[in-house]
């Protein structure tokens, strides 16, 4: 069986999955239309709608061979309503809709990790089946354990709205808790404040904190109308709001988690929703409590569709999607630039030296990555040695906030030499923060964030052959055997999908080069 799977609220994402070949790819629908957190169904008319879902109908045929479903499933959250759209479009009336939420969270999670039995923690800002859930799924059989009343997504996403250096440069409220989580590590927690804002995230009551805290915030009747608006803290006394938010949400999860983790001792713990993307909380839990919970490279709305899926018809074996995203779209005009640029061939070996000697360089390969987090395919690439390299990164080619940190990668076998953690398990999508080491922090700078954490993603030959031999090769004419990854893509755009947008970066900001399927690009000098 072929199924069409749609998710139309933000991250808005259509699965394509054909049961039989126990195949899938995803379209995060953001990178297809260049607009970040972007939702189909609210913001477009029925005719732009179709033409958005005829071009990944197009897609999918071009480069997976992929037609004809039988099937179009569509979530009861962040619901398209035109079946008769989507009857035509897709050229069959076998539509569905998958009921909740946090049950395609849970099913997407579940089904990418190893477990053949899980207990699943899902929390984010909520869906019609509400904001926190929690899960037991063995033999392809869900159970709701709890639905416990909060909003760790909305909490935290209002109580770090009050922070100018937070709120004043994003374009979208969605980029806030993210952005705070960089933050905190300048912060330090304000004690007797913890126990307000950990209340919060229960009750999100915003006037109840602001009297408690004794913190006068903005729009106290109405925070939610523009929480970019909010912004009212800078400085040091921002950095410890945001370190004491950070905290809170640690310790609220925590009383949640503490009910069930020893419940089902046999279920491997999993984290799924927009919430479990918060590193520094995963990173607690597994020293906290010698549980490495499985975290999946789409654990937010972007998952949706994929789960829903899953939901309508389980993978007979785990399936890995993380390099089953959007593909290149304009490859086929991919030797007419390099004759245009005059391109070159290029080796592993080359690239490291490139980087060895200082130069930053936009990696693309393959279809891209599946969730928020450039792995490989989609990356920009530098050596973390270099004193100044996250200023000149996130001043000069991101164009991002002075505060906000960057990802090593390494081998698996070298982690435990240069970072400080219970294990390296599950550490491919970086969903982990572990601590570098003290005597490799002023060694790699350049990913050693201000309280000496790190977003580590771990690189196996088998996950990532390329990355592999690159930091092979780097290996050979280094000291440090880590490099420094961050997504290919600049402020307030989504990871890029076409040969035009990684040279546009190239030539419009401070990237050195760019390598697309080995072919090395320079600048266009004229634009420069």
């Amino acid at each position: 069986m072929k199924i069409v799977s749609i998710f139309a609220g933000h991250d808005s994402n259509i699965t394509f999955y054909d049961t039989e070949k126990q195949k899938v790819n995803v379209i995060e629908i953001e990178r297809l239309v260049r607009k970040r957190y972007f939702r189909l169904h609210v913001d477009n008319s029925d005719q732009k709608i179709k033409e958005i879902l005829l071009k990944c109908k197009e897609i999918a045929n071009k480069f997976w061979n992929f037609s004809s479903p039988d099937q179009v499933v569509i979530t009861a959250d962040g619901a398209l309503s035109q079946i008769s759209m989507l009857s035509e479009i897709f050229e069959t009336s076998n539509i569905i809709r998958v009921k909740n939420h946090h049950e395609c969270h849970a099913s997407c999670t579940h089904f990418l990790s190893p477990n053949k039995e899980s207990l699943v923690f899902s929390f984010d800002g909520g869906g019609n089946d509400g904001f926190f859930n929690i899960y037991h799924i063995k033999d392809n059989t869900m159970t709701l354990l709890e639905k416990v009343k909060s909003d760790f997504g909305g909490g935290y996403l209002l109580a770090a709205s009050v922070i100018h250096e937070v709120s004043d440069k994003s374009r979208n409220q969605l980029a806030i808790p993210g952005k705070s989580m960089g933050l905190c590590a300048y912060g330090k927690p304000i004690n007797n404040l913890i126990p307000h804002f950990k209340s919060f995230f229960f009750d999100r009551d915003y006037k109840k904190l602001s009297a408690n805290c004794n913190l006068d915030f903005k729009n106290l009747s109405s925070p939610w109308k523009k929480p970019m608006s909010n912004a009212k803290y800078s400085g040091q006394a921002a950095y410890d709001i945001a370190a004491t938010i950070q905290l809170a949400y640690e310790e609220a999860f925590i009383e949640v988690f503490m009910r069930w983790k020893d419940k089902f001792p046999n279920a491997g713990i999993c984290f799924s929703g927009g919430g479990s993307l918060n590193v520094l909380l995963n990173e607690r839990i597994k020293n906290q409590f010698g549980v490495t919970p499985y975290v999946p490279p789409n654990p937010n709305d972007c998952g949706l569709s994929l789960g829903a899926a899953f939901i309508v018809s389980p993978p007979k074996s785990r399936l890995k999607v993380t390099y089953n995203g959007l593909p290149l779209l304009d490859k086929d005009e991919l030797l007419n630039y390099v004759n245009v640029r005059k391109a070159k061939k290029t080796n592993m070996l080359e690239i490291a030296k490139l980087i060895k000697g200082g130069k930053i360089v936009g990696l693309v390969y393959g279809d891209s990555e599946v969730g928020p987090r450039a792995l490989g395919n989609r990356s920009i690439v530098c050596d973390p040695s270099y004193d100044k390299m996250k200023d000149s990164l996130n001043a000069k080619v991101k164009f991002r906030e002075w505060y906000r940190p960057f990802a090593p990668f390494c081998k698996k076998e070298d982690a435990n030499l240069y970072f400080d953690s219970l294990n390296f398990d599950n550490m491919e999508y970086m969903s982990f923060a572990p601590l570098v080491r003290k005597k490799y922090r002023d060694v790699i700078p350049a990913v050693t964030h201000e309280d000496g954490s790190s977003r580590l993603q771990i690189v196996s030959e088998e996950d990532h052959d390329i990355f592999y031999e690159l930091l092979t090769e780097f290996g050979k004419i280094s000291e440090t055997k880590v490099l420094l990854n961050t997504s290919f893509n600049i402020r307030g755009r989504p990871i890029l999908s076409t040969v035009e947008d990684a040279l546009f970066v190239l030539d419009n900001t401070e990237l050195d080069y760019v390598v697309i399927e080995n072919f090395l690009f320079t600048k266009d000098l004229g634009k420069i």
